[in-house]
C-alpha cells in the first residue's frame, strides 16, 4: 500500500499561521484530537509544529501567547516523502530521520498530503485484519492467487 493510500489529504490537514499563538495551536490540537498542525504562509507549507514542539515550548517556559513563527527556528527542517513510497520505507524514513510526521509530495514536489506514525501504525494493523488476503494499493483485501 502507497502512502498515498493512507495519508490525510492536504486539503483536510488541519493548519495555522506563523501568527498563531502556542495556545491557540495547543486549543485546535485538542479540539481536534491531532498531534500536529501544518504552519502555512498563504497556504503554503511552512513547518510543521507537533505536541513534541509544544512539550519543547513549555520546558522552555515559553508563553501561551508567543507566535508560533517565533519558535519556528526549532522547528525547521520539515521533512518530505514521496507519495508512491509504501509503508515500510515511510516507517524507514520516520526511523532514519527520527520524526513522527511528514509532508507527502508528489512527483513535482506539490505538498499533497500529510503522514503520521499513527497513520503506518494503523494501516500495518489494517494488513493484520485483512489476513488471510492480500491488501492492495486501493486499500481492499483480495484473495491471494495460489497460481
Amino acid at each position: 500500500m502507497f502512502v498515498s493510500g493512507f495519508m490525510v489529504p492536504f486539503k483536510d490537514v488541519l493548519k495555522c499561521e506563523a501568527s498563531s499563538t502556542v495556545k491557540d495551536v495547543l486549543n485546535l490540537m485538542m479540539d481536534w484530537q491531532v498531534s500536529s498542525l501544518v504552519i502555512v504562509l498563504e497556504d503554503k507549507p511552512t513547518g510543521i509544529i507537533t505536541k513534541t514542539d509544544l512539550c519543547w515550548c513549555y520546558q522552555n517556559n515559553i508563553s501561551l501567547e508567543t507566535q508560533i513563527g517565533d519558535v519556528m527556528p526549532w522547528t525547521a527542517g520539515m521533512k518530505k516523502i514521496l507519495l508512491t513510497a509504501d509503508k515500510d520505507a515511510c516507517a524507514q524514513f520516520f526511523e532514519k530521520h527520527n520524526v513522527h510526521h511528514a509532508l507527502v509530495v508528489d512527483s513535482n514536489d506539490k505538498v499533497v498530503g500529510l503522514i503520521s506514525a499513527l497513520d503506518i501504525a494503523k494501516e500495518v494493523a489494517r494488513d493484520a485484519r485483512a489476513w488471510p488476503y492480500n491488501r492492495h494499493e486501493d486499500g481492499k483485501a483480495h484473495a491471494i492467487d495460489a497460481h
